[in-house]
Order: C-alpha cells, then sequence, then structure tokens
C-alpha cells in the first residue's frame, strides 16, 4: 500500500450529486418496504460510473489502492472506504469522492485458471474482498492519508509485507495499526507473497554486477522501473522501493515523487 494522491472529482460525478443529492439515491439500491431492489442509480449511469473508474486509475496509475497488483479493464472495481451503508442525510459516502479508491476485482494476485474456482475466490480473499463490510474504526490505514514515506518492508525470502518500525516511528503511525492493516486486507495472502517474491527475486539478479557500485546501480534499475513518474506505475511499487533501498529513494526525489 502506497500513498493515493487524487485529482478533482470529475465533473460527471459533480454533476450527478448535486441532479440526484434530494433523492439520496445509493450506488447499490436500496430495498423498498416490499423487499424489491430500487433503481441502482450511479451504476446505471455508466457515463458518470466509467469517469469515476478512469479518474481513480489515473490517480492511481493503474494500481490497485491495497494490493498494488495492476489493474486491468475487467479487473477493477471501485472501492468505498467507509461502506456505502454508513451513508445519513448529512453524510453520503456513497457519492463521496474523497470516500473512493480504485481496487483489485476479483482479488489481487488470482491467476486466469484460478478465476474459474468460485471456492478460491470465496477461501481466499484480499484487499476489498476481504475487507467487505468493515467499517474504519482508526486502525485501518488509509492510502489517501498515508505519508510518501515507505511504511512497509518485505521478506525476501517468503516475500511477506511486514510493518517497517523505524518508517512507523518517523511518521508517527502505530506500528500496531500497520500490522493491523496487512491482517484486515489479507495482504499477505500466500498467492500475494509469491508473485512479490518473484519480483524480489528478479531484482536482485539485476543488482548482483559487482563491477557497478551498489549505490548507482539500485538508482540505474529504479530509473528504469519508475521512469520519470509520468506511467502507470510497476506492480508491487512499494516492494520495489524497498528493495531498491537508497537509489530508489534517490531517484524518487528527483522526480518529485508525490504518491
Amino acid at each position: 500500500m502506497k500513498n493515493v494522491r487524487k485529482s478533482p472529482e470529475p465533473e460527471e460525478l459533480k454533476n450527478y450529486r448535486e441532479q440526484y443529492s434530494s433523492q439520496f439515491r445509493r450506488w447499490t439500491g436500496r430495498k423498498s418496504k416490499n423487499g424489491k431492489k430500487k433503481e441502482k442509480g450511479l451504476t446505471s449511469d455508466s457515463k458518470t460510473f466509467n469517469a469515476i473508474r478512469d479518474t481513480l486509475f489515473a490517480d492511481q496509475k493503474g494500481l490497485c489502492a491495497y494490493c498494488e497488483m495492476k489493474l486491468r479493464e475487467n479487473n477493477r472495481s471501485v472501492e468505498h472506504f467507509i461502506p456505502r451503508n454508513q451513508s445519513t442525510k448529512e453524510n453520503n459516502y456513497d457519492l463521496d469522492w474523497q470516500n473512493m479508491l480504485a481496487i483489485c476485482l476479483p482479488p489481487g494476485g488470482m491467476k486466469d485458471d484460478d478465476l474459474e474456482n468460485p471456492q478460491l475466490l470465496k477461501d481466499l480473499p484480499c484487499c476489498g474482498k476481504k475487507k467487505d463490510g468493515f467499517i474504519p474504526d482508526g486502525r485501518l490505514l488509509n492510502p489517501l492519508n498515508l505519508p510518501t514515506l515507505r511504511l512497509f518492508k518485505f521478506s525476501s525470502l517468503t516475500g511477506e509485507i511486514r510493518p517497517d518500525e523505524k518508517a512507523c516511528e518517523d511518521s508517527c503511525i502505530p506500528i500496531e495499526n500497520v500490522q493491523f492493516t496487512i491482517d484486515t486486507l489479507e495482504l499477505n495472502v500466500q498467492r500475494l507473497k509469491d508473485q512479490r517474491l518473484v519480483v524480489i527475486d528478479f531484482i536482485n539478479k539485476e543488482l548482483d554486477d559487482e563491477m557497478i557500485d551498489i549505490n548507482d546501480l539500485e538508482e540505474k534499475v529504479a530509473v528504469e522501473y519508475f521512469g520519470d513518474g509520468t506511467d502507470n506505475w510497476p506492480r508491487f511499487f512499494t516492494t520495489l522501493r524497498w528493495v531498491l533501498g537508497a537509489g530508489a529513494e534517490k531517484h524518487l526525489t528527483n522526480i518529485s515523487y508525490s504518491g
């Protein structure tokens, strides 16, 4: 998980909210007294819904806000950090731009063959599927409120994601909240650990050149992966950043990285 910087809300969403705010329609629709589902509202407005998804995708440079797997046209969804069913007349979380993130759908890291197995989707969720209807209580980290400082470290043996104690201390974020976020989103589900490990091993092989100073080599590889910051980020951005160490930090500073 990394810091996410959001652009202004799409005009389509602003117009939709102004048009329908008096009716207070929820995104997924509500059931009437007779149990029938009411009109879906925003999801039935493809122009507005697509504008939201596309803007979130661009803001996050193509990565899931939680697991940092790449998002695809048919593999992305809109996440409400505070569940939509918590909406009130005073706070409509359904249509709150600052409550929306782009996440993987289905759970990140699933292989194409796995998608044919509904039981795997049910038994091994992560990200939004794992978070489900959890109501944030201050412990779950919100990507929109993270520092640009890297808060996580990784195991070169297993691909496991862990809190970075020093980074947590420097940013005044309780380490237990970082661990709670990892656990709540199931960011250490085996398939994610396995795929992170592939990335870690590959980068370490690239860094195995005794003819070049390690700091220079780290920065050189960071340039290859992160570019000038205008294109989409590579998957597992934070993992790459950790592996590339000081070289990554130097390059990200050079390109004025801000999330």
